[in-house]
Formats: C-alpha cells, sequence, structure tokens
C-alpha cells in the first residue's frame, strides 16, 4: 500500500461516546468501542482518527484510547444549528457508531434525554455517512409516541447490533430483524490491570475481599425525577442491611466501590452516597475517586465477591473473573446476565429486600462456584463480542475502498 494511503485517516464518529463522562459505565463503553473499532481500522492498514459525541464532563480520560481522538459536546442548540462544531464533527465522518449511553435507547429516563438520542440518529445521517448501532439494549418504550420514533431512527441505521436477546427480540417485533444482529456489552472488551494472586485465594477459609457498589441514583430517589424506574425494594435499608451484615464478619474486607463520579449532581454521585456509608460502617474502604473506567475496572479485579447497581460495574466484575451479584433496577440487567448464561442477577423491580438479601447470602455461601460461573459468563461474552468485531471487519473494508 502507497504511504500516503497507508497514513491518511479513517475517520470515525463515535456518537453517544465520553471519555469526559463522570459515569464510568459510558466511559467503560467509549474505550472499548473505540479501540475495537481502532483495531479493525487497523488491521486493514489504515490510521484511525475518532470523532466522540456526547455528554461532557469533569473528567478527561481520553487517553485510555489507543488512538488519535477529539469531542464534541452533544446538546439541543448544536443538534438544531447546522453550522454548528457538532455538525462539522458529524461531515467529518465516514462512519458513524451510535452506542446509545448503553441504554439510552428507551424512554425508561427522561424524555428529553430521549429526544437527544433519537435526534441525533436524523443529525449523523443527514451528512451521509452509514450510521451503525453498536452493541446496546434496546427498548423499552413504554409510549406509542416512542416505538414510532425508534423505528424510524433505527430505518437511519445500516446495522442495529443488540447486547442481548431480549433487545434483539423487540428488534424483530418491530421489523428492523433483517438488518439486526445479537452480540453482547462492548465493555467486555475494556482492559485492566489482572491481580497475580487471585486464582490461588483460599475462598473457603481465608479472608474475603467484598465490594458493594451503591447507586445514587436509586439511594436518592426522591432527588431524581423524570425517569421510569420503580423498585419493588427498599432500596436504602437494603443496602444499610447489606453493609451492616458484612461490615459484622471478621472475614470480610469491605469496600465501597463508586462507579458514577458526578461531584455537581447530587443524585447521580456515588461517591458521595459512598462517603456517607462509610460513616456508618467505618470499617470499610473506599477507594480514591477512580481516574478512568480501566482504573475501575482493575480495583473491581482485585475483589472476590461484588455486588452493584451500575451495570457497568457488574460488568467490570464479571469480565474480570470477579464473582458478582448484579442490582438491576431494569430489565438491561437480566437481559444481558440472562444471555450470557449467568443466573444470580436479583430484579429490584420485582423482589423484596428479604429475597435480594437471600440471593447474595447464597452467592456469598457457595462463592468458588459462582467464580466459576462467571469465568464461564465471561468465556460466552468474549465469544459474543466476534460477532460484532467480525462485522467491524466488514464495514472497515468498505470503507478503506471507499476512501482509498
Amino acid at each position: 500500500m502507497p504511504a500516503a494511503r497507508r497514513h491518511s485517516p479513517i475517520e470515525i464518529g463515535l456518537l453517544w461516546h465520553s471519555c469526559r463522562s463522570e459515569n464510568l459505565g459510558v466511559g467503560a463503553l467509549s474505550v472499548a468501542n473505540a479501540n475495537l473499532i481502532g483495531d479493525a481500522v487497523t488491521r486493514a492498514g489504515r490510521r484511525p482518527v475518532f470523532h466522540l459525541m456526547g455528554v461532557r464532563g469533569a473528567f478527561d480520560y481520553a487517553h485510555e484510547i489507543r488512538f488519535e481522538n477529539h469531542f464534541e459536546n452533544v446538546g439541543y442548540k448544536a443538534l438544531a444549528n447546522p453550522l454548528s462544531p457538532l455538525h462539522k464533527r458529524m461531515a467529518r465522518c465516514h462512519a458513524v457508531f451510535d452506542i446509545g449511553g448503553g441504554d439510552s435507547f428507551s424512554d425508561i429516563y427522561s424524555s428529553r434525554r430521549y429526544g437527544l438520542i433519537v435526534g441525533s440518529k436524523l443529525a449523523a445521517r443527514l451528512h451521509g455517512a452509514p450510521l451503525v448501532l453498536s452493541p446496546q439494549t434496546i427498548g423499552p418504550f413504554h409510549t406509542r409516541a416512542a416505538r414510532r420514533a425508534a423505528v424510524a431512527a433505527m430505518h437511519l441505521a445500516t446495522r442495529v447490533f443488540a447486547r442481548d436477546e431480549v433487545s434483539f427480540a423487540l428488534l424483530e417485533e418491530l421489523g428492523i430483524g433483517s438488518w439486526s444482529a445479537i452480540s453482547t456489552d462492548v465493555a467486555f472488551a475494556l482492559p485492566y490491570d489482572a491481580p497475580a494472586d487471585k486464582d490461588g485465594r483460599d475462598l473457603a477459609q481465608g479472608r474475603i475481599k467484598v465490594g458493594i457498589n451503591v447507586s445514587a441514583l436509586l439511594y436518592r430517589r426522591a432527588l431524581a425525577s423524570g425517569d421510569r424506574i420503580t423498585l419493588s425494594v427498599d432500596y436504602p435499608a437494603l443496602v444499610h442491611t447489606l453493609l451492616e451484615r458484612l461490615a459484622g464478619d471478621p472475614r470480610i474486607e469491605l469496600h465501597l466501590v463508586p462507579h458514577v463520579l458526578a461531584a455537581s449532581t447530587p443524585y447521580e454521585d456515588d461517591y458521595a452516597v459512598a462517603e456517607e456509608l462509610q460513616a456508618r460502617v467505618p470499617g470499610a474502604i473506599l477507594p480514591p475517586r477512580f481516574s478512568g473506567p480501566s482504573e475501575a475496572k482493575s480495583y473491581i479485579a482485585q475483589l472476590d465477591l461484588f455486588a452493584g447497581s451500575r451495570m457497568h460495574a457488574t460488568i467490570a466484575a464479571l469480565s474480570s473473573g470477579t464473582a458478582v451479584v448484579p442490582l438491576g433496577y431494569s430489565r438491561k440487567f437480566s437481559g444481558l446476565f440472562d444471555s450470557l448464561g449467568y443466573k444470580w442477577t436479583a430484579d429490584l423491580t420485582q423482589e423484596d429486600n428479604a429475597a435480594v438479601l437471600a440471593r447474595f447470602e447464597a452467592a456469598f455461601s457457595n462463592l468458588a462456584a459462582v467464580r466459576e460461573e462467571a469465568l464461564k459468563a465471561n468465556g460466552a461474552a468474549q465469544r459474543r463480542l466476534e460477532n460484532y468485531s467480525g462485522y467491524l471487519d466488514e464495514i472497515v473494508a468498505g470503507l478503506v475502498t471507499d476512501n482509498a
């Protein structure tokens, strides 16, 4: 290949990705997806340049992406103005991959958020580049208007990837199945530092490292507004009971693990909640604020058992060989983990506190076996990711041909 062509970039838009988000789940998706796509472009002999478009926050962990990348904030004013920096960035892209923040292609959250998710897809397609919906949760859509908008938006896409069977079944129900496929969450590919001693630990008699992730969104429901999240548990009481049980066990080293670090938004800031909880259980370990998603995953990888309500914190556990009890508040949890054959998810919208605590106790009592199930489920996830990475090679080959 001529040198000039080899070094000319393939410019990729990453819609609803951000390496500045305080939500490290969004960061995990962004870093992992960029690296997966970047590897495909590199295999094709070209240089990838990424244009991330999403929500600006107080962080910057763009260095975790191994390729050149830039960022532009997405907002209503920017979408409405065809001369905005956002539209100018979209116009540079040879293809746009939209991951919808993982679970935001749904009206479970606010109508304003859903409007941005749908409107941005139209804006991206106006510039002519192919639009791919990277693996994500599709739906649920509670209203007829939301469903119609979703179908119209997905007709703009070249390919739609679901990250679980429930989402894929919905795509088929909506008539999108012919250009859809199933994979899994790209955060299973997020790099991390594995602990050297984990496989040799005595989980039957030795000290056990247990991590708990408490979601501020659920703990401070009184401060949240505009979403459709309805819990069957008393979440604060559940958290308090769980922490008191763990703090009273001499075998347990208890860790509080925040995964959304939104200091300016009280109802979203897991870290502030963790600080409050540490005052209730002073022996609990609270790490410093993580600098990025890979650092958070590396911390979670050191644990023996993890329970949490931020889904990408639980994915970090499963994909690093850590036994995990996901505490799910929407079908995205059961949809994803069930599709991998992992059956330890607690449903906070259907079960009561006693049932959730019993599930956790069962996992704790069978820790070695649950860890083996986690390792098996991670293997299934890595195989499912091949569905997506194989498609990346196909679409990149076309982009290279079209932009020779």
